[in-house]
């Protein structure tokens, strides 16, 4: 009944993911994509959850769900996007877009290992069993190790295997939010602000300029 009820699930959550991954790509509006991309999150998050992977599942609603898509969404708002245009472009590129899928799809299956999708996995049987008449010498027992959780496995991992990939990207990401930084900054010649001094300051004689204008013919 439990495997039951885990198959049920995750087959109403893997088709609610792809449904709504279609659905973003398919929708003109960007506002309606951008949620149905979030709800493709939720949807993943809970096929995390069912293959153990809780860190990654908390990731995925807490940064992407919570952060990132949040910005979009306000960003997508604020902009005034042509909806026609958008469709004449889909046309256009839907040819393109097919054979990218294809491609995709092709590169995906070879990456894949052949053994995957196998479900007749034999268990390996015990070398020997322990008959009940047998002793047991208590000073020579070693204590089970105890199991790591899933996120200090990735923590092992990612800092002792991957710590200079980890650490490159993390430059990389330094390098590009000062990049940012640096290209919406305006220095103070190129600002607008406001000359409080200059207007407490200012005569009378420069709040009207008189101008003499030639009589039109």
């Amino acid at each position: 009944m439990h495997q039951l009820f885990l198959d049920i699930v995750f087959y109403v959550f893997a088709g609610l993911s792809i449904l709504s991954a279609l659905m973003v790509i398919t929708q003109n509006n960007p506002v309606r994509c951008v949620l149905f991309l979030v709800l493709t999150f939720f949807a993943s998050s809970v096929l995390w959850i069912l293959v153990e992977a809780e860190f990654l599942a908390l990731i995925l609603v807490l940064v992407y769900v919570g952060a990132v898509m949040t910005l979009f969404l306000f960003v997508v708002m604020m902009l005034n996007i042509d909806t026609e245009s958008m469709k004449a472009h889909f046309v256009r590129y839907l040819p393109f877009g097919l054979i990218l899928v294809a491609l995709l799809t092709g590169l995906l299956l070879i990456a894949v290992p052949e053994d995957t999708f196998k479900t007749d996995i034999e268990q390996p049987a015990l070398s020997a069993q322990t008959s009940p008449n047998t002793t047991i010498d208590e000073s020579n027992v070693v204590e089970p190790v105890k199991a790591l959780s899933n996120t200090e496995k990735i923590g092992m991992v990612l800092y002792t295997d991957y710590v200079f990939a980890f650490e490159l990207a993390a430059v990389l990401l330094l390098v590009a939010i000062i990049s940012a930084i640096t290209l919406a900054h305006r220095g103070a010649i190129r600002s607008k602000r406001q000359n409080i001094v200059g207007q407490i300051m200012t005569r009378r004689e420069d709040r009207v300029k008189l101008v003499k204008m030639k009589p039109e013919k």
